[in-house]
């Protein structure tokens, strides 16, 4: 960047910092949303995990206690968040959610750095356009603004692999050295794997750019090995099988440090591995992936996961990017290659949840940015697209400004539905309406069913107990589209025919109340909003944090 003094250098940092603190704002405001009730599967259960951890020894069974030192028995993902986690809980004092919500909202704050600085590699510029775009598209960013608010592994992963390829775009652009390539890219995917077994698949990137960089060949060298071709590229050849022997070996000890319990335990650990990839492979079905039942791979990421993730005008750039930027350009082709062989695998297995595309959502937004960069438009038109793009994100924030849609329904539930009142409502909730909270002020008891949907095809007995409760019922909640809309209608034709029954008002009830948390911009002090309806979206990008709830009362009450 050219060189400003005075005033302009002053307001110029000035504005650096307003923008970080934006930054960390995006990630940390309404931390605590859904509190005190775990509203996120995962999160939940890693939570659980932490509060299993304990270390007693005693001199009678210290082998017994050594093998179940701080031992987590939940191995869905790897020690290293949980330990990480359990260690800010303890010193902070404070909720184990809250402490993992912090670890997410730090990494995203740090992975934006990093892709700033992949951004200015690659740009080769250090204009300040180059700077503020790029810090403006990736503070703004739906996919980081809510895995941010996650308290999982998403956040952590996405650092991971940005930073890898950081340092593999170093490493090609000679700008730093082979040893500090193996040992930096050696640490991040072994934390990698220490927070996520399947992060294996990130070694992929350094492993091929060691493995393929093919510039030794041109090098010289004043030793008397090279005057024969064949033996300087042996020697060299040999070099590099070396260093990928230390990466890889460096990677496991650091996956054996942070994670022990995943050997310790070994077993445990196989048989959760099992459970998890015969869930992502389709081999065992359970209710929460029926919304990938025929589902076309890659089709689906691309109307489901990005257009959403991304916002369509990044989802746009970037699609753009990735196939109008230079084929030439060795640290494009780089970033491909790393969208790819992550993206592919990961597209074509049954289960396509958002949070599997997370590791690829920074590349994507890199290819939009630089884009944006280089296409030969005015400034004009450039900061026009640029607020269309940040729109988006502006517009997630507003899920964590107000408070959980879930809470907004309990308090009309109290304040609008009689007491004693009985009510049909879905089970695999993680937390079923109406919520309980001290701040409420009314009190009233219902008589909620939980009701199995999931199986109501293939149970009989369900289908006679589900006759019996709609006589019974005076209100029925429907928490979320995670039943209605995820059941093909040739699969499961008495449950899709119960559901446009209530619809339709044929069961002989009306919807009299609909809470939803849309992100949304609105202007002040007016009602007029720009609403972002994304319930179409992958299930799991609403069902957490941002559920639409409905309520259909009996037409005769």
């Amino acid at each position: 960047m050219k060189k400003i003094n005075g005033k302009k250098k002053l307001l110029f940092h000035c504005f650096i910092v307003s923008l970080f603190v934006i930054l960390v704002y995006s990630r940390f405001v309404g931390l605590d949303w859904g509190l005190p009730y775990p509203m996120h599967p995962d999160e939940r259960n890693m939570v659980a995990a932490i509060q299993q951890l304990n270390c007693k020894f005693s001199s009678a069974s210290w082998r017994i206690n050594f093998l179940n030192c701080l031992n987590p028995h939940f191995f869905a993902y790897g020690q290293f968040p949980l330990y990480l986690g359990y260690l800010i809980s303890y010193f902070l004092k404070i909720e184990a959610t809250i402490s993992l919500r912090i670890i997410s909202a730090a990494a995203s704050i740090i992975n934006t750095i990093i892709i700033i600085k992949i951004i200015k590699v690659i740009s080769k510029k250090e204009s300040y356009l180059t700077f503020f775009t790029s810090y403006l598209l990736v503070i703004f960013s739906p996919f980081a603004i809510q895995f941010a608010h996650f308290g999982t592994t998403e956040s952590l992963l996405m650092f991971f692999y940005s930073a890898i390829i950081f340092q593999s775009l170093l490493f090609i652009d000679k700008r730093i050295s082979t040893l500090s390539f193996v040992i930096n890219s050696s640490l991040l995917v072994g934390l990698s794997l220490t927070t996520k077994v399947s992060s294996l698949i990130f070694l992929t990137v350094p492993f091929s750019v060691s493995l393929f960089n093919i510039e030794f060949l041109k090098q010289k060298t004043s030793m008397s090995i090279s005057k024969n071709t064949l033996y300087f590229f042996g020697y060299r050849l040999m070099n590099k099988l070396i260093d990928l022997i230390i990466l890889v070996f460096i990677s496991f000890v650091v996956f054996f440090i942070f994670s022990p319990h995943n050997f310790i335990n070994f077993k445990d650990f196989i048989s959760s591995m099992n459970y998890e990839s015969d869930v992502a492979l389709g081999k065992s079905s359970v209710f929460y992936t029926r919304q990938f039942f025929e589902k076309k791979p890659i089709i689906f990421q691309v109307e489901k996961i990005f257009p959403y993730a991304l916002g369509w005008p990044m989802y746009i750039l970037g699609s753009l990017g990735f196939l109008g930027l230079s084929w030439k350009d060795k640290s494009f082709n780089l970033l491909r290659f790393a969208f790819l062989v992550y993206f592919i695998p990961s597209a074509i297995i049954y289960a396509k949840w958002s949070r599997f595309m997370a590791p690829v959502l920074p590349l994507a937004l890199i290819f939009a940015t630089i884009f944006l960069l280089q296409i030969k438009v005015t400034n004009i038109i450039k900061v026009i697209i640029i607020i269309f793009a940040i729109i988006p994100g502006i517009a997630y924030l507003s899920v964590y400004q107000n408070p959980d849609v879930r809470f907004q329904a309990s308090d009309w539930i109290y304040k609008n539905i009689p007491n004693n009142s009985y009510v049909l409502s879905e089970t695999a909730n993680v937390v079923d309406i109406p919520i309980e909270l001290e701040s409420y002020k009314v009190r009233k008891v219902y008589k909620v069913i939980s009701f199995n949907f999931y199986d109501l095809d293939e149970s009989p007995l369900l289908q006679q107990e589900l006759r019996e409760h709609l006589e019974k019922a005076d209100f029925i909640f429907i928490a979320s589209r995670r039943i209605f809309t995820d059941h093909p209608k040739e699969k499961y034709p008495i449950l899709n025919k119960y559901y446009e029954d209530l619809f339709s008002g044929k069961l002989g009830f009306e919807k009299v109340s609909e809470f939803e948390s849309f992100p949304k911009v609105c202007l002040p002090t007016t009602d007029k909003c720009l609403v972002f309806d994304d319930e179409q979206a992958e299930e799991t990008w609403t069902v957490f944090d941002h559920p639409v709830i409905r309520i259909y009362k009996r037409k005769s009450l």
